[in-house]
């Protein structure tokens, strides 16, 4: 401090100005975030794998430091979400008549869900700097009008199991390379429709990924919300919900632009053909498939194989695109990627806060209240109707800016045992599942919206509560119509 002080006089002396000397602001550097949050995956799989427990809990506080370290680098509303949610919680606590095992046992889950997303973060690394990537997203934004919804759509679904919003990002960039002025006939007019087009595929294809994902945040949030619920029978069930929205997608397309006359322009050209996208599908299946070898061979949850598999793919998906370096320098730049990799970390604050923070107050609001939970007041309704509000409270709260994370972790915290409403756990999952897939498309604050908002040229409530708003009815409709048949053939 001193030292810096005086050198602030000698400088101030040679340009012949005055020094006002101020205390020097104090820094966590930020090796110290990545290391943190390291370390809690280490530990989450040193608890899960080994049952080593004082690890999870080691790895729950190292979560939480991470979250109060990067707290000064979040953008305001993750900070007020951030507050939120550990204020919630900390009353949870507070109440509690054992505070300290419940606040660490919060911490718990949010170092599990966390490292869950952390573990998904070295595969979409990876996945980013694939040329097989780019040439498939290509080969999308490629295609005639009539085909394009659907292409572009599918990939968003497909793509982002592997990216998860950077498919956005991905297909955006794509977007505009392709969507110019002159390619729209000189049209500022048809160029902006072509971009809301295409982006509102992508976004609409990436929230349906969130009905069915076996590698996604929404499988770890249900399954931990709802453990009795069986997720490897209800996921190809949500793929089948996903199609059928899809489809609704497709033909809501179709009735937005009818009329809109695009004669004049002209759309990029491709030599890719489809089986392009095969490895990419290959490769999804095989995650799939390896995170369901590891849950049987170390006998545990299928959120745990994820986490266990996804980087270890992601680490050989970078071997491989180094490879053309030649075996003696592939080393080498793997190492360097990974370096990368590790100083990227504390960019992942942003996910972890929603995360962490939502599975925080979840446990800990859901130890604080009454065994039953609100149990006793949802017993008032109708059965059937828990479920089906589900998607309607997710599209509600959407609009207030809460992530479907929160607010799912918080409904399995409040219904602890669905069987004493007359409702199979199942169907209560399964009603998270079809409303995250729905309420995610009008969430205006989400990372998918804000994205697709930006490369659409329009801000994220417009591209959530005005271009969305159609699409969603349709789909609410869809999704209480697969919830109500959930309801009947999964009896309690």
């Amino acid at each position: 401090m001193g030292q810096t002080c005086a050198a602030g006089r000698g400088l101030s002396r040679r340009a012949g100005a005055g020094h006002h000397c101020s205390p020097v602001r104090f820094q966590i550097p930020p090796a110290v975030s990545s290391w943190l949050y390291i370390f809690a995956w280490v530990g989450v799989l040193a608890d899960q794998l080994g049952g080593i427990r004082i690890a999870g809990d080691a790895a729950g506080l190292a979560t939480m430091l991470f979250l109060l370290i990067e707290f000064p680098r979040q953008r305001r509303y993750a900070q007020a979400l951030f507050l939120t949610l550990l204020g919630v919680g900390l009353v949870g606590v507070a109440l509690s008549a054992h505070p300290w095992p419940l606040f660490i046992a919060a911490c718990r889950r949010a170092g599990g869900y966390a490292a869950f997303f952390l573990a998904l973060g070295l595969l979409r690394d990876a996945a980013e700097t694939s040329r097989l990537v780019r040439r498939c997203g290509e080969h999308l934004v490629a295609q005639p009008p009539g085909r394009r919804y659907l292409a572009l759509a599918g990939g968003g679904m497909l793509f982002g199991v592997i990216l998860s919003y950077g498919v956005i990002d991905l297909f955006g960039a794509m977007v505009a390379r392709a969507n110019t002025l002159a390619a729209a006939g000189g049209s500022a007019q048809i160029q902006a429709f072509r971009a809301r087009r295409m982006m509102m595929a992508v976004f609409r294809g990436f929230a349906l990924m969130n009905c069915w994902n076996p590698l996604g945040i929404m499988t770890g949030v249900v399954f931990t919300a709802f453990p009795a619920a069986p997720m490897r029978a209800l996921l190809p069930i949500g793929l089948l919900a996903a199609f059928g929205m899809y489809g609704l997608g497709w033909l809501e397309d179709r009735m937005t632009s009818a009329g809109f006359a695009t004669t004049g322009a002209t759309r990029p050209a491709t030599v890719e053909r489809w089986t392009v996208h095969l490895r990419i599908f290959a490769l999804v299946v095989g995650v799939t498939v390896a995170s369901e070898l590891a849950t049987v061979v170390f006998g545990v949850q299928l959120v745990t194989g994820v986490t266990v598999v996804v980087p270890i793919v992601g680490v050989v998906w970078m071997a491989v695109q180094t490879w053309r370096f030649g075996p003696p320098a592939m080393m080498g730049v793997l190492r360097r990627r990974l370096q990368r990799f590790r100083v990227r970390v504390p960019s992942f604050r942003g996910e972890a806060t929603v995360l962490g923070a939502s599975g925080f107050m979840a446990v800990a609001l859901g130890g604080a209240l009454p065994p039953e939970g609100f149990g006793p007041v949802a017993a008032f309704l109708p059965a059937v109707m828990v479920p089906m509000l589900v998607p309607l409270i997710l599209v509600v709260t959407g609009q207030l800016g809460f992530s479907p994370i929160a607010i799912v972790a918080l409904i399995g915290a409040a219904v602890p045992d669905p069987g004493a409403l007359g409702l199979a756990p199942a169907v209560l999952a399964f009603g998270c599942m079809m409303g995250w897939g729905v309420g995610i498309g009008m969430t205006a604050l989400s990372a998918s919206a804000i994205t697709t908002a930006r490369w659409a040229g329009a801000d994220p409530w417009t591209v959530t509560a005005v271009w969305n708003t159609r699409y969603t009815i349709l789909v609410l409709m869809l999704a209480w119509a697969a919830i109500l048949a959930m309801y009947f053939l999964w009896p309690a």
